[in-house]
Protein backbone atom coordinates (compact mmCIF):
# COMPACT_ATOMS: atom_id res chain seq x y z
CA UNK A 1 0.00 0.00 0.00
CA UNK A 2 2.74 2.02 0.72
CA UNK A 3 4.33 1.87 -2.99
CA UNK A 4 1.04 2.49 -4.11
CA UNK A 5 0.61 5.67 -2.09
CA UNK A 6 4.48 6.59 -3.10
CA UNK A 7 3.74 5.84 -7.31
CA UNK A 8 0.39 8.15 -6.49
CA UNK A 9 2.66 11.01 -5.59
CA UNK A 10 5.25 10.54 -8.48
CA UNK A 11 2.80 10.44 -10.66
CA UNK A 12 0.80 13.75 -10.05
CA UNK A 13 4.22 15.43 -9.22
CA UNK A 14 5.85 14.13 -12.23
CA UNK A 15 2.86 14.62 -15.05
CA UNK A 16 1.64 17.67 -13.72
CA UNK A 17 1.31 20.70 -12.69
CA UNK A 18 1.06 19.83 -9.25
CA UNK A 19 3.64 20.29 -6.58
CA UNK A 20 6.81 18.15 -6.89
CA UNK A 21 7.33 15.80 -4.26
CA UNK A 22 10.32 15.16 -2.58
CA UNK A 23 10.25 11.34 -2.94
CA UNK A 24 13.20 10.05 -4.83
CA UNK A 25 12.70 8.02 -8.01
CA UNK A 26 13.58 4.78 -7.43
CA UNK A 27 11.74 1.15 -8.19
CA UNK A 28 10.06 0.80 -5.01
CA UNK A 29 8.36 4.53 -5.30
CA UNK A 30 7.47 4.14 -8.89
CA UNK A 31 5.95 0.85 -9.32
CA UNK A 32 2.70 1.72 -10.31
CA UNK A 33 2.82 5.50 -11.85
CA UNK A 34 1.43 3.99 -14.98
CA UNK A 35 -1.74 2.77 -13.50
CA UNK A 36 -2.11 6.87 -12.00
CA UNK A 37 -1.35 8.56 -15.26
CA UNK A 38 -4.63 8.11 -17.46
CA UNK A 39 -6.08 9.83 -14.11
CA UNK A 40 -3.97 13.08 -14.76
CA UNK A 41 -5.71 12.57 -18.49
CA UNK A 42 -8.90 11.73 -16.58
CA UNK A 43 -8.64 15.63 -14.77
CA UNK A 44 -7.52 17.31 -18.00
CA UNK A 45 -10.80 16.00 -19.66
CA UNK A 46 -13.09 17.40 -16.72
CA UNK A 47 -11.91 20.60 -17.32
CA UNK A 48 -12.01 20.82 -20.78
CA UNK A 49 -15.28 19.65 -20.57
CA UNK A 50 -16.61 22.08 -18.22
CA UNK A 51 -14.39 25.08 -20.34
CA UNK A 52 -16.88 23.10 -23.38
CA UNK A 53 -19.98 24.41 -21.32
CA UNK A 54 -18.59 27.99 -20.08
CA UNK A 55 -16.87 29.06 -23.33
CA UNK A 56 -20.26 30.02 -25.83
CA UNK A 57 -20.91 32.65 -22.55
CA UNK A 58 -17.39 34.41 -21.92
CA UNK A 59 -16.36 34.23 -25.92
CA UNK A 60 -17.59 36.22 -28.83
CA UNK A 61 -15.25 34.73 -31.30
CA UNK A 62 -13.92 30.55 -31.57
CA UNK A 63 -9.86 31.75 -31.83
CA UNK A 64 -9.25 31.90 -27.88
CA UNK A 65 -11.86 28.71 -27.21
CA UNK A 66 -9.58 26.80 -29.72
CA UNK A 67 -6.27 27.84 -28.35
CA UNK A 68 -7.56 27.29 -24.72
CA UNK A 69 -8.52 23.48 -26.07
CA UNK A 70 -4.67 22.79 -27.64
CA UNK A 71 -2.97 23.92 -24.77
CA UNK A 72 -4.71 22.81 -21.58
CA UNK A 73 -3.53 19.28 -21.88
CA UNK A 74 0.52 20.68 -21.95
CA UNK A 75 -0.27 23.37 -18.99
CA UNK A 76 -1.51 20.61 -16.87
CA UNK A 77 0.48 17.93 -17.35
CA UNK A 78 3.56 20.48 -17.14
CA UNK A 79 5.39 19.90 -20.47
CA UNK A 80 6.06 16.75 -19.86
CA UNK A 81 4.47 15.12 -22.19
CA UNK A 82 5.39 17.65 -24.93
CA UNK A 83 9.25 16.84 -23.69
CA UNK A 84 9.23 13.54 -24.86
CA UNK A 85 7.37 14.73 -28.38
CA UNK A 86 10.17 16.85 -28.47
CA UNK A 87 13.21 14.71 -28.08
CA UNK A 88 11.15 12.19 -30.28
CA UNK A 89 10.72 14.24 -33.10
CA UNK A 90 14.06 15.67 -32.59
CA UNK A 91 15.14 11.89 -32.80
CA UNK A 92 13.31 11.13 -35.68
CA UNK A 93 14.29 14.08 -38.24
CA UNK A 94 18.16 13.55 -37.53
CA UNK A 95 18.06 10.76 -39.59
CA UNK A 96 20.41 8.52 -37.63
CA UNK A 97 21.04 5.14 -36.71
CA UNK A 98 19.10 3.51 -34.00
CA UNK A 99 21.87 4.15 -31.48
CA UNK A 100 22.81 7.94 -32.09
CA UNK A 101 18.63 8.40 -32.05
CA UNK A 102 18.10 6.88 -28.81
CA UNK A 103 21.25 9.03 -27.87
CA UNK A 104 19.15 12.16 -28.67
CA UNK A 105 16.61 10.91 -26.81
CA UNK A 106 17.81 9.93 -23.53
CA UNK A 107 20.97 12.72 -23.42
CA UNK A 108 20.95 15.42 -25.89
CA UNK A 109 18.92 18.77 -24.63
CA UNK A 110 19.65 20.60 -27.57
CA UNK A 111 16.34 20.57 -29.92
CA UNK A 112 16.68 20.77 -33.65
CA UNK A 113 15.19 22.87 -35.75
CA UNK A 114 13.03 20.28 -37.50
CA UNK A 115 11.38 19.72 -33.76
CA UNK A 116 10.79 22.92 -33.03
CA UNK A 117 8.94 23.54 -36.82
CA UNK A 118 7.30 20.77 -35.78
CA UNK A 119 5.67 21.21 -32.54
CA UNK A 120 5.14 25.00 -34.07
CA UNK A 121 2.93 23.06 -36.92
CA UNK A 122 1.85 19.97 -34.20
CA UNK A 123 -0.37 23.76 -31.94
CA UNK A 124 -1.29 25.17 -35.19
CA UNK A 125 -3.16 22.19 -36.58
CA UNK A 126 -4.43 21.55 -33.17
CA UNK A 127 -5.77 25.36 -32.77
CA UNK A 128 -7.21 24.43 -36.13
CA UNK A 129 -9.32 21.49 -35.31
CA UNK A 130 -10.50 23.00 -32.12
CA UNK A 131 -11.89 25.65 -33.82
CA UNK A 132 -13.89 23.37 -35.39
CA UNK A 133 -15.45 21.66 -32.79
CA UNK A 134 -18.50 21.96 -31.48
CA UNK A 135 -19.16 21.48 -27.69
CA UNK A 136 -20.76 17.77 -28.06
CA UNK A 137 -17.73 17.02 -29.85
CA UNK A 138 -15.61 18.09 -27.08
CA UNK A 139 -17.74 15.95 -24.58
CA UNK A 140 -16.60 12.96 -26.25
CA UNK A 141 -13.03 14.18 -26.96
CA UNK A 142 -12.48 14.52 -23.24
CA UNK A 143 -12.07 10.95 -22.30
CA UNK A 144 -9.51 10.56 -25.14
CA UNK A 145 -7.11 12.12 -22.55
CA UNK A 146 -7.44 8.82 -20.38
CA UNK A 147 -7.30 6.74 -23.34
CA UNK A 148 -4.07 7.87 -25.06
CA UNK A 149 -2.69 8.06 -21.66
CA UNK A 150 -4.09 4.01 -20.94
CA UNK A 151 -2.37 3.02 -24.28
CA UNK A 152 0.80 4.96 -23.61
CA UNK A 153 1.16 2.41 -20.37
CA UNK A 154 -0.10 -0.56 -22.31
CA UNK A 155 3.29 -0.75 -24.40
CA UNK A 156 5.48 0.12 -21.87
CA UNK A 157 4.31 -2.62 -19.51
CA UNK A 158 3.45 -5.17 -22.62
CA UNK A 159 6.28 -4.09 -24.85
CA UNK A 160 10.26 -4.65 -26.01
CA UNK A 161 12.40 -1.84 -24.14
CA UNK A 162 14.82 0.11 -26.57
CA UNK A 163 17.00 1.27 -23.79
CA UNK A 164 17.69 1.31 -19.99
CA UNK A 165 14.83 3.94 -18.50
CA UNK A 166 15.84 6.85 -16.36
CA UNK A 167 12.85 8.43 -15.63
CA UNK A 168 9.94 7.89 -13.35
CA UNK A 169 7.87 5.66 -15.70
CA UNK A 170 9.48 2.05 -14.33
CA UNK A 171 8.19 -1.17 -15.75
CA UNK A 172 8.34 -4.00 -13.14
CA UNK A 173 10.09 -6.43 -13.28
CA UNK A 174 7.16 -8.91 -11.79
CA UNK A 175 5.08 -10.92 -14.35
CA UNK A 176 2.02 -10.96 -11.73
CA UNK A 177 2.02 -6.65 -11.19
CA UNK A 178 2.40 -6.44 -15.28
CA UNK A 179 -0.80 -7.73 -15.89
CA UNK A 180 -2.30 -6.18 -12.97
CA UNK A 181 -1.58 -3.12 -14.36
CA UNK A 182 -2.55 -3.81 -18.16
CA UNK A 183 -5.92 -5.09 -16.71
CA UNK A 184 -6.23 -1.58 -15.01
CA UNK A 185 -5.72 0.23 -17.64
CA UNK A 186 -7.60 -1.83 -19.81
CA UNK A 187 -10.53 -1.31 -17.58
CA UNK A 188 -9.70 2.84 -18.21
CA UNK A 189 -9.96 2.56 -21.54
CA UNK A 190 -13.13 0.55 -21.79
CA UNK A 191 -14.99 2.60 -19.80
CA UNK A 192 -14.35 5.96 -21.55
CA UNK A 193 -15.00 4.12 -24.83
CA UNK A 194 -17.88 2.91 -23.28
CA UNK A 195 -19.12 6.82 -22.25
CA UNK A 196 -17.70 8.21 -25.52
CA UNK A 197 -20.18 6.10 -27.51
CA UNK A 198 -23.17 6.89 -25.23
CA UNK A 199 -22.98 10.70 -25.78
CA UNK A 200 -22.40 9.94 -29.60
CA UNK A 201 -21.78 7.13 -31.19
CA UNK A 202 -20.53 8.13 -34.74
CA UNK A 203 -17.91 11.03 -32.86
CA UNK A 204 -17.25 7.88 -30.21
CA UNK A 205 -16.59 5.50 -32.40
CA UNK A 206 -14.29 7.33 -34.92
CA UNK A 207 -12.50 8.85 -32.27
CA UNK A 208 -11.70 5.57 -30.71
CA UNK A 209 -10.72 4.42 -34.37
CA UNK A 210 -8.29 7.57 -34.21
CA UNK A 211 -6.62 6.23 -31.25
CA UNK A 212 -6.29 2.91 -32.42
CA UNK A 213 -4.82 4.24 -35.56
CA UNK A 214 -2.71 6.24 -33.56
CA UNK A 215 -1.21 3.12 -31.60
CA UNK A 216 -0.28 0.99 -34.13
CA UNK A 217 1.47 3.90 -36.11
CA UNK A 218 3.30 4.50 -32.60
CA UNK A 219 4.36 0.94 -32.31
CA UNK A 220 5.43 0.28 -36.32
CA UNK A 221 7.87 4.05 -35.49
CA UNK A 222 9.24 3.55 -32.28
CA UNK A 223 10.08 -0.39 -33.11
CA UNK A 224 11.62 0.70 -36.83
CA UNK A 225 13.34 3.60 -35.28
CA UNK A 226 14.27 2.32 -31.56
CA UNK A 227 13.78 -0.74 -31.40
CA UNK A 228 11.38 -0.67 -28.62
CA UNK A 229 9.75 1.22 -26.28
CA UNK A 230 10.72 4.07 -24.01
CA UNK A 231 9.07 6.91 -22.30
CA UNK A 232 9.97 9.62 -24.15
CA UNK A 233 8.24 7.60 -26.96
CA UNK A 234 5.48 6.89 -24.59
CA UNK A 235 5.02 10.92 -24.61
CA UNK A 236 5.37 11.13 -28.27
CA UNK A 237 2.45 9.03 -28.54
CA UNK A 238 0.65 10.78 -26.42
CA UNK A 239 0.61 14.04 -27.75
CA UNK A 240 -0.13 12.14 -31.26
CA UNK A 241 -2.68 10.38 -30.24
CA UNK A 242 -4.56 13.49 -28.42
CA UNK A 243 -4.37 15.85 -31.86
CA UNK A 244 -5.63 12.59 -33.48
CA UNK A 245 -8.58 11.93 -31.94
CA UNK A 246 -9.93 15.20 -32.06
CA UNK A 247 -9.17 15.25 -36.23
CA UNK A 248 -11.19 11.97 -36.25
CA UNK A 249 -13.94 13.71 -34.15
CA UNK A 250 -14.08 16.93 -37.00
CA UNK A 251 -14.48 13.99 -39.69
CA UNK A 252 -17.23 12.34 -38.01
CA UNK A 253 -19.42 15.03 -37.72
CA UNK A 254 -18.68 16.53 -40.97
CA UNK A 255 -19.42 13.54 -43.11
CA UNK A 256 -22.93 13.34 -40.95
CA UNK A 257 -23.77 17.08 -41.93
Amino acid sequence: MKSIGRSFLMAFSGYSISPKTKLERSKENCSFVLIFIPLIGAIIGTIINRWAVAYPYLCNYLVLPAVVGAVIPSILSGGAHLDGFFRTTDALSSHKSREEKIHILKEDAHGGYSAIIVCICYFMVAIGVWSELQPDEIFVIAFGYIISRSLAGIALLSGKPAAEGKGMLYVPDKKSQKIVQVLILVAYIGISAFLMIEINVSVGVACLVGAALSYIYYLIMTYKNFGGVMEETANFFINVCEVVIPIAALIATKSWL
